[in-house]
């Protein structure tokens, strides 16, 4: 495979995917291209490069909604499609931790809700405490979801086991994600809107 930008995007996902992000590293992707790592470095600055630009291939599966919807919908919209790409690839929430959103799609799907967030009522000078509420929500949420998804059925039943009756309410093995991701969001904008009226 030669070696360009989007060879080593897709077969750091690949890496990714299979072994998980404590071994993604410079050299694993230069053995897995046929090259010495040195090579990368003609295409990628280093780590936090590829880290965005692992996230913006990811974002450019983003298909951001229709822009005359109404704030809360749009904005209820772009976050559930920005955690279903997260859940397409191992470790993505490590990834997007460790990277900054200076990448063209990352910057349009920001743009987008910043505006939307301003239509919501979120005035400028606390549109980027908002914005990182609701990012780290969803990196959060996501993280949670992958880390119970993968583990052991064994540590599961275990840590079930640890519990009182009466605890194990907590603790829903089959609970809806996709339900309760929009169940914690609707709670972060009824907050926000809370907040405005005082």
């Amino acid at each position: 495979m030669a070696v360009t930008k989007q060879a080593i995007i897709e077969v750091s996902i690949d890496i990714l995917n299979r072994d998980g992000i404590e071994n993604l590293s410079m050299r694993t992707i230069a053995k897995a291209l046929g090259v010495k790592a040195a090579a990368l470095y003609n295409h990628i600055s280093g780590k936090q490069e590829l880290f965005a630009i692992i996230m913006e291939r990811l974002c450019m599966g983003i298909e951001l909604p229709e822009e005359d919807l109404p704030p809360l919908d749009y904005l209820m919209a772009a976050h559930k499609a920005y955690r279903q790409i997260l859940l397409t690839v191992r470790d993505s929430v490590v990834v997007a931790e460790n990277s900054l959103p200076v990448t063209p799609k990352r910057v349009e799907i920001i743009r987008g809700i910043s505006n939307k967030l301003m239509e919501f009522g979120v005035s400028r000078e606390n549109l980027m405490t908002v914005s990182n509420m609701l990012n780290n929500y969803v990196l959060s949420f996501t993280a949670d979801e992958a880390r119970i998804k993968n583990a052991p059925p064994e540590m599961l039943k275990n840590f079930k086991d640890m519990l009182a009756p009466d605890e194990r309410v907590m603790f829903i093995s089959q609970r809806d994600y996709d339900v309760q991701f929009e169940y914690g969001l609707r709670i972060l904008f009824a907050g926000i809107k809370a907040v405005q009226q005082i």
